[in-house]
């Protein structure tokens, strides 16, 4: 048994970008949240609905039996 020791990084490599990723964009969406202003409200709002995106489509990366529907 050998272990493919570069796709091993680039999982690695690319878990860790996703986990800084999310956590960035929701501590920017609590920062930018903070403020009784409509506008930045809103901007939370979408800075949340894009941390829920980036969840779903980790999920949909790992879970392959949501691929065969989409005809992946």
């Amino acid at each position: 048994m050998t272990i493919d020791w570069m796709a091993f990084v680039t999982v690695v490599v690319a878990a860790l970008v996703a986990a800084c990723l999310l956590v960035t964009v929701f501590s920017v969406a609590l920062r930018v949240g903070d403020s009784p202003s409509k506008r930045r409200r809103l901007g939370s709002v979408a800075l949340f609905a894009v941390c829920g995106f980036i969840v779903l489509f980790g999920i949909f990366l790992i879970v392959p039996a949501l691929h065969t529907p989409l005809g992946l």
